[in-house]
C-alpha cells in the first residue's frame, strides 16, 4: 500500500494522458484480411467471425476496402468463417502463433440452392507480409516435443535465428559459462508474459528472473531484431510469452521427470560420475464455468534435487553437508466473455527456488541462497466499433533475491594469505523489486492505415539490504615471517575450529599480520530505498502504401524518472548526478514487400532506436555508499613494523562512531558520473521469407546492431600521467604538496576541482592530498556511460521450418554472427581509462561465436511411438583473459603486462616484466599506453556439439486419456563441452594452467555429460 501512495501522484498524470493517448498490447497478435467475390472485387459489409477452438469468439465487419482485423487476440487454434448475402460462406482453420498478424484473405463464391460452406485448413507457418519485424517464433508443438534438460522454457531459444547462446540460465542472452552480475547482456533484453513486463531490473540476471513451469507455456516468440514502437526498454531482444487458456472441453494431466546420476557419463573434467539426482513434478488443469463464457487454466510445478558438498577446511578432515534444491512453480488464470464485445484476463503466478546450502571451500563461508516471485495481471479486451478496438492491462509484480550466512554466527571477515575465513562479506543480502504496470491499449483501422498510439506507465520500487562488511573483516594481512602458514598456525589461530568464532585466538591473528593489517566495517544503515516512475508513450502506424506495400512506421518516446537517484546527501567533494539526460525519443521505419501479391513472400527491412533498460545495480550501490552522512565504509590499517600497534580484533572500532567525523577514515564511495545516460542501439534489418513448397518456410535476414554509450566502471584510485596521458598512476604516490594543482583527484569528473571547491578548509594543497588519500585509500568506482564503450554486432540469421507431413516435423536455425565490444558491462574497468583509451577496447565479445547451428527434428511412428531429437553446434564462444598480477601501480584493469612480456623459460630482461602463457600473437605492445597488453577477450572456447533425443510411447486409453512414457538422453554422444576455461595467463602449471577447462560449481547443464531423463505422463 505504501508503495501504491508512492505511484499516485504519476498514475493519475498518466491516465489524464490515456483519455486521449491510449496505446496497444506490446507486439501485437492478431488477425487481418481481405474479403473479395471470385472475381476480385471487394466485398464490403461482409460478416466476420474468429472463434477459438473451443473458446472465445470474435465479430468484425470487411470496410470500405475491404479488408478486417482482429488486431488484439490470443495465440491459439483459431476458424475463421466470413458470410455475405448472396454468397456462399466460407471458413478457414488456422494457429495464430505470438507476435503473428496473420493475413487471412478470403474469396466468396456467388451463392446457388446447392451451396455449402466451403472448409480449407490454414497453415500455422503462413508468413506476415506487412510486417518488417524480424523474430521467431517456438510453437506449441515444439514446447511440447522438443526434448529440454531441465524443464526451463528459455533453453527452446536455441531455436530461434539470430540466438547465439549454448547454454541458458533466466534469459536468452546468457554468458558462456553463466553469466554475472556485471555481463554484458544488461539491459539488452526484456520478458513479457501475456502482454506485461516480468523480467526484473533490479540486478543482473544471473541473480533470477520469475520463471514459470514449461507446461504452463502456450507458447513464446523472440524478436532479435526491430520490435515496433509499441514495445521498448530493452536495446537487444523483445521475448513474448503466452500462458495456456482454459477451454470448453476439460483437459490437462500430470506429468514426473525423474534423472539419477546412475544413468550418466563420467565428467569430462573430474573423469569421474558427479553425484546428481533430480525431480520434477506437476500437472495442469483447465476447462469451462460456464460453457463459452468463462474458463479456468491451473498449473504446478516442482523440482526437488538433493545432493552432498564436500570439502578440504583448513582444519580438520574433509567436510561433507548435505544441500537441497527446492523449485515450486504455481500459475492460474480465468478467461471470461461477458459478451461480443467484451473479453477479461485475470491471472496469478507465483514462484520460489531455495538451495538450503552453498557450500564454500572453508566451511564458515556457506550460506544459503533463494529467490522468488509473485504477481498478478488484469485485461480488459473491447470491441468498440468494428474499427477501434481497446486493451485496458494493469498488473503486478514482485521479486526477491537474498543469500543469507548458513551458520549465522556473526563472525568477522579474515582473510589471511591462503584462506578467507568467516562469514561471507557481503552478506546478509536482500535485493527485492516491486512493480506496478498499467496500459491502455487501443487499435484504429483506418483505410489503409493500421494505427497504434499509446502509452504504459510502470512504477517500480527497490529495496532490500546489502550492508557490505556489515560485522568487519581484516581485508588485508601480510607478513615479514620467512616461512609460510602452516597446520600448526591455523590450529593456533582457530584452536576450536572455524565455525566457533568465540575461540578464533585474535591476538595470534593479529601478531602474524605484523607488515600490514587492514580492518574493514560499515556503519550506518544500507537499507535500499529508490522509487522509479516509468513512462512510455508512441506512435505506430502500418501503411499499406500500396496493395504489396506496407510500411512501417513508428516513434516511441520513455523517460525513467527514477534512474539516477539524486536524493542522497554526496559524501564531500562528490558530484551529485543531477545532469544526466534521459529522455529519449526512439524513430522506427520499416517495410515490406510482397513482389507477388500472393501472400508467399515477403522482402523487408528497415531501422530504429532502441534504448536499453536501466538496470538499477549502479544506482543502488551509489546509494549505499556514496553518502558518509547515511552510511560509511571505515577502514583503518597499521603496520607493525613501522612501530603502529596491532588492531584490537574483533573490534578494532570499540567506542568509535566513524559516522561522527568520517574524514578521519577511508571510505569507498561508489558515484554515478555527471552526465551518464541511457544506453541506447541502432538497429538495421534487410532480409526475406517465403513459402516454399511441401510445408516449408524459409526465412533470411541480414541485422545489424551498434549499441552506444554502455555503462562502464572507472575508478578513482588513477591519475592520468601529465607526460602519457594514456598512462594510469596511483595517487597515493603521484599527489604531493608540490604537484597538487596541476593533478587531480580521481579520474574525469568524480571530484570538484581541489583547489577550488576545498581551499575553505584550509591550505589547498594540504586539503587536496588530504582528500585524496582519505577518498583514495580504498577502491573509488565510478559509474558512467562513455561514447566509446558499446556494441557492434553483426549476423546473417536463417531459419526453415517444416510443418507436420506423414508424421514428420523438422527445423533448422543458423546464425553467422560477429559481435564486437568495448566493454565486459557496467562493473567492467577498462584497461586504458583514459584519453581514447576506450575506443581501442574494441574487441570479440564475450558473446561472440562465429557459427551457431541448432536443427530439430521429430517422427511419429504407428502406435504411439515417436523419436524427437535436437543436435546444436557451436563453433567456440569468446572469453575475457587476465593476466593475474598488477603491474603499473593501482591498475585495475586486468590485461596489463609490463615492459616487455616473454615465454616460458626465458629470462626476463626487466624487474617488472610479468610471463606469460598466453599465445605471444594474442599480446601486443602499445606504444601510446607504454605497455604491453594482452588482447581482451583473446581466448576462444573449444567447439560445443551436443545431441538432445526422446524416445516416447503413448498408450491411448479409450479416446481422451493418454499415458505416455518416455525416456531422454541429453549430450547422447558425450562430447565434451566446457563452460568455463583458465584464462590466467600468468599461471601455466597444475589444474588452472591458462588455457584448461575448468570444472565450475553450478554450470549450466548443458555442458553436463551424458545424462538421461526417465518421463511419465498422463494426460486429457
Amino acid at each position: 500500500m505504501k508503495m501504491f501512495y508512492r505511484a499516485l501522484p504519476f498514475l493519475v498524470v498518466l491516465l489524464s494522458l490515456l483519455v486521449v493517448c491510449p496505446d496497444l498490447r506490446a507486439q501485437q497478435t492478431g488477425i487481418s484480411g481481405v474479403v473479395v467475390d471470385v472475381q476480385g472485387g471487394v466485398l464490403q459489409g461482409a460478416k466476420v467471425e474468429v472463434k477459438e477452438m473451443d473458446g472465445s469468439s470474435f465479430f468484425a465487419t470487411t470496410n470500405a476496402q475491404g479488408s478486417y482485423v482482429f488486431p488484439s487476440l490470443l495465440a491459439a487454434d483459431y476458424t475463421i468463417k466470413v458470410s455475405a448475402s448472396g454468397f456462399a460462406t466460407v471458413e478457414k482453420r488456422v494457429l495464430l502463433l505470438v507476435g503473428q498478424l496473420a493475413q487471412v484473405d478470403f474469396t466468396l463464391p456467388v451463392a446457388s440452392a446447392s451451396a455449402v460452406a466451403e472448409v480449407s485448413a490454414g497453415d500455422q507457418l503462413a508468413i506476415d507480409t506487412t510486417s518488417s519485424v524480424v523474430a521467431g517464433n517456438v510453437t506449441p508443438k515444439e514446447v511440447e516435443d522438443v526434448p529440454i534438460n531441465g524443464r526451463n522454457y528459455i533453453a527452446l531459444s536455441t531455436l530461434i535465428p539470430g540466438i547465439k547462446a549454448n547454454a541458458f540460465g533466466n534469459s536468452p542472452v546468457s554468458a558462456p559459462g553463466g553469466a554475472s552480475y556485471g555481463d554484458a547482456e544488461t539491459g539488452k533484453f526484456q520478458i513479457t508474459m501475456d502482454g506485461l513486463q516480468v523480467s526484473q531490473d533490479s540486478v543482473g540476471s544471473s541473480f533470477g528472473q520469475p520463471r514459470f513451469s514449461q507446461d504452463a507455456i502456450s507458447q513464446f516468440q523472440i524478436i532479435t531484431n526491430r520490435f515496433d514502437a509499441t514495445a521498448g526498454r530493452s536495446a537487444g531482444i523483445y521475448v513474448n510469452a503466452q500462458t495456456k487458456t482454459g477451454t470448453n472441453v476439460i483437459h490437462g494431466g500430470g506429468f514426473g521427470y525423474f534423472r539419477n546420476s546412475a544413468f550418466n557419463a563420467s565428467d569430462p573434467i573430474s573423469k569421474k560420475v558427479n553425484t546428481f539426482a533430480d525431480e520434477q513434478y506437476g500437472g495442469t488443469f483447465g476447462g469451462k464455468i460456464k460453457r463459452d463464457k468463462l474458463w479456468y487454466f491451473g498449473s504446478y510445478e516442482g523440482e526437488h534435487s538433493p545432493t552432498t558438498y564436500t570439502a578440504s577446511p583448513i582444519i580438520g578432515s574433509a567436510f561433507s553437508h548435505p544441500s537441497t534444491l527446492k523449485v515450486n512453480e504455481w500459475l492460474g488464470r480465468l478467461d471470461y466473455q461477458r459478451n461480443d464485445k467484451n473479453h477479461f484476463l485475470l491471472r496469478g503466478d507465483k514462484f520460489n527456488n531455495t538451495l538450503d546450502f552453498v557450500g564454500a571451500p572453508e566451511p564458515s563461508s556457506s550460506y544459503s541462497s533463494a529467490y522468488s516471485s509473485y504477481g498478478y495481471v488484469f485485461d480488459w479486451d473491447r470491441s468498440i466499433n468494428d474499427r477501434l478496438i481497446n486493451d485496458v492491462h494493469a498488473g503486478y509484480h514482485h521479486f526477491v533475491f537474498q543469500n543469507l550466512p548458513y551458520y549465522n554466527n556473526n563472525s568477522i571477515v579474515v582473510a589471511l594469505p591462503t584462506v578467507t575465513v568467516g562469514e561471507a562479506y557481503n552478506q546478509p543480502e536482500t535485493f527485492s523489486q516491486d512493480t506496478q504496470q498499467y496500459r491502455d491499449d487501443l487499435f484504429w483501422l483506418k483505410g489503409k492505415h493500421s494505427v497504434k498510439v499509446g502509452g504504459e506507465y510502470l512504477y517500480t520500487f527497490h529495496g532490500g539490504s546489502f550492508a557490505q562488511y556489515a560485522r568487519g573483516g581484516l581485508t588485508s594481512c601480510s607478513s615479514n615471517r620467512a616461512t609460510p602458514l602452516g597446520a600448526a598456525d591455523y590450529a593456533n589461530f582457530f584452536p576450536n575450529g572455524t565455525l566457533d568464532p568465540t575461540t578464533w585466538n585474535y591476538a595470534a591473528i593479529g601478531a602474524y599480520c605484523n607488515t600490514n593489517e587492514t580492518f574493514t566495517q560499515g556503519f550506518g544503515s544500507y537499507d535500499i530505498s529508490i522509487g522509479r516512475n516509468i513512462l512510455g508513450f508512441w506512435g505506430q502506424d502500418d501503411w499499406k502504401i500500396l496493395p504489396r506495400l506496407t510500411l512501417n512506421l513508428g516513434l516511441r518516446y520513455d523517460n525513467d524518472l527514477g534512474a539516477y537517484n539524486t536524493s542522497y546527501v554526496p559524501t564531500p567533494g562528490l558530484l551529485t548526478p543531477n545532469t544526466n539526460p534521459n529522455a529519449n525519443f526512439a524513430p522506427r521505419i520499416g517495410f515490406s514487400y510482397d513482389p507477388f501479391g500472393d501472400g508467399k513472400t515477403s522482402i523487408r527491412g528497415g531501422a530504429g532506436l532502441y534504448f536499453a533498460d536501466q538496470v538499477a545495480n549502479a544506482i543502488i550501490d551509489e546509494q549505499l555508499y556514496s553518502s558518509t552522512a547515511r552510511a560509511l565504509q571505515a577502514t583503518i590499517s597499521t603496520n607493525q613494523s613501522t612501530g603502529g600497534a596491532a588492531l584490537s580484533l574483533p573490534n578494532p572500532f570499540a567506542n568509535q562512531n566513524p559516522l561522527a567525523n568520517p574524514t578521519n577514515y577511508v571510505s569507498a564511495p561508489q558515484p554515478v558520473a555527471r552526465g551518464a545516460k541511457t544506453p541506447y542501439a541502432l538497429q538495421m534489418s534487410f532480409g526475406m521469407a517465403r513459402e516454399l513448397p511441401y510445408r516449408t518456410t524459409m526465412t533470411a535476414d541480414f541485422v545489424h546492431s551498434r549499441v552506444y554509450g554502455d555503462f562502464i566502471a572507472l575508478s578513482g584510485n588513477l591519475l592520468a600521467n601529465p607526460a602519457n596521458p594514456q598512462q594510469n598512476l596511483n595517487p597515493a604516490t603521484a599527489i604531493s604538496a608540490a604537484n597538487y594543482a596541476t593533478r587531480s583527484c580521481g579520474n574525469g569528473s568524480i571530484l570538484l576541482d581541489n583547489v577550488s571547491s576545498l581551499a575553505n578548509g584550509g591550505p589547498g594543497g594540504i586539503v587536496a592530498k588530504q582528500v585524496c588519500n582519505n577518498l583514495f585509500g580504498a577502491t573509488v568506482r565510478q559509474f558512467t556511460t562513455n561514447p566509446g564503450a558499446g556494441v557492434i554486432s553483426d549476423a546473417l540469421q536463417v531459419g526453415i521450418k517444416h510443418a507436420t507431413t506423414r508424421g514428420f516435423t523438422s527445423a533448422v536455425a543458423y546464425t553467422w554472427g560477429r559481435t564486437k565490444n568495448s566493454t565486459n558491462g557496467a562493473f567492467s574497468y577498462p584497461n586504458k581509462p583514459f584519453a581514447s583509451g576506450i575506443q581501442q577496447e574494441w574487441a570479440n565479445g564475450t558473446d561472440d561465436q562465429r557459427h551457431t547451428l541448432t536443427l530439430t527434428g521429430e517422427y511419429q511412428w504407428k502406435y504411439g511411438l515417436s523419436l524427437s531429437s535436437l543436435y546444436h553446434f557451436g563453433s567456440g564462444q569468446a572469453f575475457a583473459p587476465a593476466t593475474g598480477a598488477s603491474v603499473n601501480g593501482y591498475a585495475l584493469g586486468t590485461r596489463t603486462f609490463a615492459a616487455q612480456p616473454i615465454s616460458p623459460g626465458q629470462t626476463c630482461p626487466v624487474a617488472a616484466c610479468v610471463t606469460t602463457y598466453a599465445p605471444l600473437s594474442k599480446v601486443h605492445f602499445d606504444s601510446g599506453y607504454g605497455y604491453w597488453i594482452l588482447e581482451r577477450d583473446g581466448f576462444r572456447g573449444t567447439p560445443y556439439h551436443r545431441v538432445d533425443s526422446r524416445l516416447q510411447e503413448s498408450f491411448k486409453i479409450k479416446e481422451k486419456y493418454h499415458a505416455i512414457v518416455a525416456v531422454e538422453a541429453f549430450n547422447l554422444f558425450n562430447h565434451s563441452n566446457y563452460g568455463n576455461f583458465a584464462t590466467t595467463a600468468s599461471i601455466g602449471t597444475g589444474a588452472n594452467a591458462y588455457g584448461t577447462p575448468l570444472a565450475v560449481t553450478g554450470n549450466p547443464v548443458e555442458y553436463f555429460a551424458r545424462s538421461l531423463q526417465f518421463i511419465g505422463r498422463f494426460s486429457f
